[in-house]
């Protein structure tokens, strides 16, 4: 059973309690990057990888947000929570999260090809690839 399940707001993640770029305002966002079809203004809390933190804050306006540097984990109600870049736009993030030994990673966007204008896609091992 994977980590995260469809929802009426977006992919969520029960265990730690948090939603994977959600399609309306939650408590807790995780966000993979600051195109409009992946963040939505008006969560309680976003949680996204430190290069993002900028762009994001320049389209939702000063929010509770934490920035995490790739490859450096928080651990959100259990989950262990960390970023990887996903080489789509700046700040772009696969979120890689970890729970009793099961690992998922969620995508948002990506690309291979590389990009002089962000971070590379890394790839990051796991169970679950979204």
């Amino acid at each position: 059973m994977s980590l995260l399940e469809k929802t009426d707001r977006g992919l969520y993640c029960r265990a730690g309690d948090f939603y994977i770029d959600p399609w309306s305002p939650v408590d807790r966002a995780v966000i993979t990057h600051s195109h409009s079809d992946h963040l939505r203004w008006g969560s309680k809390k976003y949680l996204t990888a430190a290069a993002n933190v900028p762009v994001l804050t320049a389209r939702v306006g000063p929010q509770d947000v934490e920035g995490l540097p790739y490859g450096e984990s928080v651990v959100v109600n259990g989950v262990k929570v960390s970023f990887y870049p996903a080489g789509h736009v700046l700040g772009s993030a696969q979120v890689r999260m970890e729970y009793k030994g099961d690992v998922c990673v969620a995508s948002g966007d990506y690309k291979v090809q590389p990009d002089r204008t962000c971070a590379a896609f890394e790839p990051v091992r796991c169970r679950h690839f979204i």
